[in-house]
Formats: C-alpha cells, structure tokens, sequence
C-alpha cells in the first residue's frame, strides 16, 4: 500500500516537472523569438537625412493638415521616422 501511494507520488511529480520544463522551454522560445525580432530591425537613424533627398521623400498630412510621423517617399513605401523600414 505505501508502494503504491509512493508510485502515485512520484508519477504526479514526474507529470509536473514535465509540464514546468515544457513551459520553461516554450518560455525560452518565446524570449528567443522576441529578442531575434527586437535586434533584426534596422533602426539606422544616421543616414536618414541622406536617405530622405535621394528618394525624395514628402511628409505626409492628414486631411486636416495636420503632419504625422510618416513619410512617402518615391519607392513606394512609407516609412516611419522612429522605424525606419528599408
């Protein structure tokens, strides 16, 4: 009988600590994917003036005039003056 209930005990505990290292390494890869991503962006400030005349880019404005962050250029894109995606 106290085989048994010690059986049991240490099957939970085998369960458990499978379910808690499950979660630590889906936890690591979610840390791992975030950080890949944070560093991937290019986020070259320095040669965004240059980069700026070249593809003649134009503030863009809402309809009420009002300026926003973002910038059409003659590429195509739009690009974001804190993010600059190239």
């Amino acid at each position: 009988m106290y085989f048994k209930l010690l059986g049991r005990k240490i099957t939970q505990a085998k369960n458990l600590k499978s379910i808690d290292l499950l979660l630590i390494l889906l936890f690591a890869i979610v840390i791992f994917k975030v950080s890949s991503l944070y560093f991937s962006v290019n986020t070259d400030d320095g040669n965004w003036e240059q980069f700026k005349v070249e593809h003649h880019c134009k503030l863009r404005t809402t309809e009420t005039g009002t300026q926003r962050l973002s910038w059409g250029c003659d590429d195509g894109k739009i690009y974001y003056r804190w993010r600059q995606q190239r």
